[in-house]
């Protein structure tokens, strides 16, 4: 019963949990001093620092460039587990994530047992995915788990019902219908998204029954996770938005647009501290594709999770780190987030005339110089967890002779707001190369003052006869000596003379890790191979697809999902049957015209153990198909019945059987209005005649006729 006073205490918003979480703020040399001022309440304008041009300093002095002093570290492996606790954190979601989280109420009424799950703070947009137990379960509109070995004749042995966290939500009426004195019309947990999961309880006491209870429940209550899309995110660039009305929102996992949604939760900022039309400029940046490995994704995306009571600066950091940007300010004080390029444009020049004197180190010395990345994300690769990318070959991630000497000197990037490997190596690659490179101090006239707000400059090496492009950090005016003293480091040249190039500097994404609560004895079907939409006589619609039987597997299940707004709804079951040898196909009463949809399958063996699902076959848009289907097959037993054939086409939608009598006219005997590829339809009569069958498609489109038979 100790579940109870965690509901209890969690009735209001989930947000009152962590109103101290402010108090934990500090500011650092290196976690952006932007954070005073707007950011932080720390000091005013006047006496901050100018964006994270005080992290080149860090470097000067030492420190490793944007890890510097040790960071509250953000691990989004936890929130895949549920848990229960007496106090926790507000969690907080952008992009898609993988959740488990807080089981706020357990109890059991007679054969029923129910357990209520806080994933995170709401708004949650789509559920992608379930899981009960670490195994991926289907789950129908109105909560039934139709998976083996949930899913029975009757209904089901378990269900999943999910409420967004939008603020609207009202009480669970199970639970208030269960347990009137423990869970009341009060008790509406509003902000959280939340799921109720109810299991059933088989009768163990016949033979069968204590059989299936010890299937489902030999462990206890499996637990619940879900893979989602968490947050509304505003995008100053869609007209149909508000910068104050959140309704308006939609879901991105633009990591700018992120960026600035995570910093603008912060309480002492507000939606006037944020320049939003050079964020928007930004945020295009961050969606331009760029090549990969594989296939070209945005440039810049973010998702991850975070405590609200972790420090402010510590998580924006990671934030900037994940997605490869900065924070700056426009001229009247505004927040700016900017991409980091590998070639940055130069906004100021110091020439000799300016400089009084050229401070210049070689970079950190060799034996304490980094010689060896590693690199880490948000993986979903890995389950969405931290995983770390094998750069084994990768020429830039490693100086062997420097190794050879000194031994590996590790630099770890660790990016928990990342979710592509490719991006992770792109901005690790920088990172890593501003952590080895030159460094020093420029002492220059009054005319260093115009180097207030700027973080790219060139600065005149007199003594080599060259201009280094360089990032500098904020000046410091020494008045008496007539002095303005700027720290730098040397921007590396090998990011400007060699652009990244996926084919040769990119390394594989993990392995995908396999589910290890179960291993599967089946082996993984290929993806689906291809889908339609259908149109009957009568107007109904039917969305089908084909894909094939693996070995062992007696049971089919083919599943799809359409999108709304551009988010995906949680997959539904379709109904499955046989087609010849292997074949298999799938079919659900939907209008899918002009809609995304994806599908794919898995297959149980006479145990209910299934394989792994296969990767999604996804169209866009789904569209009725009207090629001429293949004939069908006519075959005619007794006196006479005539049995047709659908064709294998998916596209098939009715078939006719056509009569000759004599040396009369041929003329339709009789059509089925509905008819699925494979199927089998009958006709009976008598009389000596000749039968032919054809088979047509949404609009009629007819296929050649089948072999002519005749009838003694």
């Amino acid at each position: 019963m100790k579940w109870i006073k965690l509901a209890l205490a969690g009735c209001v918003s989930l947000l009152a949990m962590t109103a101290h979480a402010q108090a934990d703020f500090i500011i650092t040399p290196i976690a952006f001093s932007l954070f005073a001022g707007p950011l932080g309440a720390v000091a005013s304008f006047g006496a901050i620092y100018t964006g994270v041009q005080i992290a080149a300093y860090a470097a000067v002095i030492g420190a490793q460039l944007a890890f510097g002093p040790k960071q509250q570290k953000i691990d989004p492996g936890e929130m895949k587990n549920t848990f229960q606790e007496a106090e926790t954190s507000e969690f907080n979601a952008v992009g898609r994530v993988k959740l488990g989280g807080l089981k706020a109420f357990g109890n059991t009424k007679a054969n029923v047992i129910s357990r209520l799950i806080w994933h995170v703070k709401g708004p949650m947009v789509a559920v992608e995915q379930y899981f009960l137990g670490g195994r991926e379960v289907t789950v129908e509109h109105d909560g039934q788990v139709s998976s083996p070995p949930w899913a029975k004749s009757s209904g089901s042995w378990a269900y999943i019902r999910s409420k967004v966290g939008d603020g609207d939500e009202v009480a669970w009426s199970e639970l208030a219908a269960d347990f009137p004195s423990l869970w009341t019309s009060a008790h509406r947990c509003r902000g959280i998204f939340q799921s109720l999961v109810r299991f059933v309880v088989p009768d163990f006491s016949s033979e069968d029954g204590n059989k299936k209870f010890q299937k489902l429940y030999q462990g206890g209550a499996p637990d619940c996770e879900v893979v989602a899309r968490v947050s509304l995110i505003y995008d100053p660039r869609d007209p149909t938005q508000h910068v104050t009305n959140w309704i308006t929102w939609k879901w991105s996992d633009n990591g700018i647009l992120c960026a600035a949604h995570i910093m603008r939760s912060f309480p002492d900022l507000t939606s006037e501290d944020f320049d939003w039309e050079f964020i928007k400029t930004e945020a295009s940046r961050a969606d331009v594709l760029v090549g990969t490995q594989t296939v070209p994704e945005h440039r810049a995306r973010c998702w991850g999770i975070w405590p609200s009571e972790s420090k402010r600066a510590d998580t924006m950091q990671q934030v900037l780190d994940s997605i490869g940007a900065e924070i700056v300010l426009s001229q009247s004080g505004l927040i700016r987030i900017r991409l980091i390029d590998d070639a940055p444009v130069k906004e100021l020049t110091f020439t000799d005339r300016h400089i009084q004197e050229l401070n210049w180190k070689s970079g950190p010395e060799a034996v304490e110089r980094p010689n060896v990345c590693r690199i880490k994300y948000y993986s979903p690769e890995r389950g969405y967890d931290m995983g770390e990318i094998n750069m084994t070959g990768i020429a830039g991630a490693r100086v062997d002779d420097e190794v050879a000497r000194y031994g590996e000197k590790i630099f770890d990037v660790e990016l928990p707001f990342c979710p592509s490997p490719s991006q992770a190596q792109r901005i690790a690659r920088r990172l890593f190369l501003q952590a080895r490179a030159d460094a020093g101090g420029l002492k220059t006239n009054m005319a260093g003052l115009a180097a207030w707000g700027v973080t790219y400059c060139e600065i005149e090496d007199s003594l080599d006869d060259k201009m280094m492009l360089c990032r500098i950090a904020s000046p410091r005016i020494d008045d008496e000596a007539g002095m303005v003293e700027i720290p730098y480091i040397v921007w590396p040249q090998t990011l400007i003379a060699q652009p990244w190039d996926p084919g040769t500097m990119e390394a594989p994404a993990p392995l995908s890790a396999p589910d290890i609560q179960y291993e599967s004895e089946l082996p993984t079907p290929d993806a689906p191979s291809d889908a339609t939409v259908v149109q009957y006589p009568d107007g109904s619609f039917e969305t089908r697809v084909r894909f094939v039987a693996v070995v062992g597997g007696t049971t089919a299940e083919a599943v799809y999902r359409t999108y709304t707004a551009g988010n995906p709804n949680p997959y539904a079951s379709m109904g499955e049957y046989n087609g010849i040898g292997s074949e298999r196909f799938g079919y659900a009463g939907l209008n899918s015209v002009g809609l995304k949809v994806d599908f794919k399958c898995r297959f149980f063996n006479a145990d209910d153990e299934g394989s792994y699902y296969s990767s999604p076959l996804s169209i866009d848009p789904m569209v009725i198909e009207n090629t001429a289907p293949d004939a069908p097959t006519l075959n005619v037993t007794g006196s006479w019945t005539a049995n047709v054939t659908a064709p294998g086409n998916l596209n098939v939608a009715r078939v006719e059987l056509w009569r000759k009598v004599g040396a009369g006219s041929w003329a339709l005997f009789d059509t089925y209005q509905s008819v699925r590829p494979r199927e089998v339809k009958s006709w009976s009569s008598t009389g000596a005649c000749q039968l032919q069958a054809f088979a047509y498609t949404s609009n009629g489109t007819v296929s050649p006729g089948s072999s002519i038979v005749t009838v003694a």
